[in-house]
């Protein structure tokens, strides 16, 4: 009978042994599983991160584009401003040039009436003479 307990006893031992290489197994199972959920969730996080790191570039991207779109457009702004004040002296100018070329004509006309007047003055000279001769001889012809 004690053989048989002691055969019980062993029994028990290599049963509580191999349940307890079991739980071992299956430990070492659970630690690899846990390992390999965190290696995959540091990846999922990692991958995440890149998305948002990609995501941020593209933002920073469209950021520099539309501040250089901006000082496009102030440059523009002040071309504009330039602009509208090289018009409003292109058309002062413009506006001198037309009274120039009015005086010009005016200038132009009184050389006319000073060149007729001349001509009228001379002409008048001349009846002149002509009468003072016409006279003249008129009276020469009296006194002879």
């Amino acid at each position: 009978m004690k053989d048989k307990i002691l055969l019980m006893k062993r029994k028990i031992l290599l049963k509580n042994k191999i349940l307890l290489m079991k739980n071992k197994c299956l430990l070492m199972k659970h630690k690899f599983l846990l390992m390999k959920h965190k290696i995959l969730l540091k990846k999922k996080i990692l991958l995440e991160n890149k998305k948002l790191l990609m995501k941020n570039k593209c933002l920073l991207m469209k950021h520099k584009f539309l501040l250089m779109k901006h000082k496009i457009l102030l440059e523009n702004k002040k071309l504009l401003m330039k602009n509208k004040i090289l018009l409003t002296k292109n058309r002062i100018l413009l506006m001198k040039i037309k009274i120039l070329l009015k005086n010009k004509q005016l200038l132009m006309k009184n050389k006319c009436l000073l060149m007729k007047h001349k001509f009228l003055l001379m002409k008048h000279k001349i009846l002149l003479k002509k009468k003072i001769l016409l006279e003249n001889k008129k009276l020469l012809m009296k006194n002879k």
